[in-house]
């Protein structure tokens, strides 16, 4: 009878030593599941200079794109630029073309930092409420498009992504190395409000190639010339869809 006794108190003990053995796991996996939560939520990412231009630390995100570019877009007035930069941010520049005031002035938001945007508007008056489009041309600006491109990329890129050759002025005259069309490559479809300037690269002589391109006229980027001197974007253009 005392064996039997023993026996069952023996696995009542170990029925309570198995239960205590699970409650801890289970306390365990709930201590690691609670820690795991705490950390997504309250682990802030790496803060990113000028964040407060609308930039975020993720380099696929899109910050520029057809509907506007970081914070602001395209249905935005200069109250509503002001609302969202703050005033000290936001102010009129004039509009120099060749040295010639054009009677018109464009917005400087942010200036002087890498998430600087000059805005041109349709209105050449106060009060400000049609932009007629955003330009990014800040050496060091940090704004991307989804597919990659951002100042300072090659026109070999563009290339790439287009599937076939662009269309752009040649490097000379006041339009020089500007982007004019896609030729109905991807990027048309992709990117259709985005134009932009490129700029060979500063050579004290060149290759007799490069004189092709020399030029006011229209070249394609596939030209022989561009396999020598790559050029890279120093301005983007996003222009309004209205």
């Amino acid at each position: 009878m005392k064996k039997i006794k023993l026996g069952l108190a023996g696995l009542a003990l170990c029925f309570m030593a198995c239960q205590s053995n699970q409650k801890q796991q289970e306390t365990a996996d709930t201590m690691v599941l609670d820690t795991t939560i705490t950390q997504e939520v309250e682990v802030p990412p790496p803060p990113v200079a000028g964040s407060d231009t609308g930039l975020k630390p993720n380099p696929n995100t899109i910050l520029v794109s057809c509907d506007g570019v970081g914070k602001i877009t395209f249905d935005d007035t200069y109250e509503s630029i002001e609302r969202k930069a703050g005033k000290a941010n936001v102010g009129l520049d004039s509009v120099i073309v060749n040295g010639v005031f054009q009677q018109t002035f464009a917005t400087k938001v942010w200036k002087g930092t890498a998430g600087e945007l000059t805005i041109n508007w349709q209105e050449n008056k106060p009060p400000y409420q049609t932009i007629q489009n955003i330009i990014i041309d800040k050496p060091g600006a940090t704004y991307v498009l989804q597919n990659g491109i951002k100042l300072g990329s090659p026109l070999s890129l563009f290339n790439k992504l287009n599937g076939k050759p662009v269309m752009l002025i040649g490097f000379a005259g006041k339009n020089a190395g500007t982007l004019m069309s896609f030729d109905g490559g991807n990027l048309m479809a992709q990117i259709p409000c985005v134009r932009g300037v490129f700029a060979l690269p500063l050579m004290k002589s060149h290759p007799k190639e490069v004189d092709a391109v020399l030029t006011p006229n229209l070249v394609q980027s596939d030209h022989t010339a561009f396999k020598i001197y790559d050029p890279t974007l120093v301005k983007i253009i996003v222009n309004s869809k209205r």
